[in-house]
């Protein structure tokens, strides 16, 4: 079974979408039993459209989510 960590991190990096049946029963079950996993990917799911809504819907051009991503990075160090 998962951990709570790996499920997170597969949650996040929308890993799951991509992955096979396997890992996709492997995820349900620890979501039908972990609370807090529940709640987590309920916030994901909630966070996507605001989001959306705040930027007002439109892609990013690849130069300047390279330059968003350089800037969160260099906040994280």
């Amino acid at each position: 079974m998962l951990s709570c960590r790996e499920l997170t991190r597969r949650l996040a990096s929308d890993e799951l979408a991509e992955a096979g049946w396997w890992a996709n029963l492997g995820a349900g079950l620890h979501l039908a039993m972990c609370r807090h996993c529940r709640r987590y990917r309920a916030q994901l799911r909630a966070l996507g459209p605001a989001a959306r809504r705040a930027w007002g819907g439109e892609a990013l051009d690849e130069k300047k989510q390279a330059e968003l991503e350089s800037k969160i990075l260099d906040r994280l160090r």
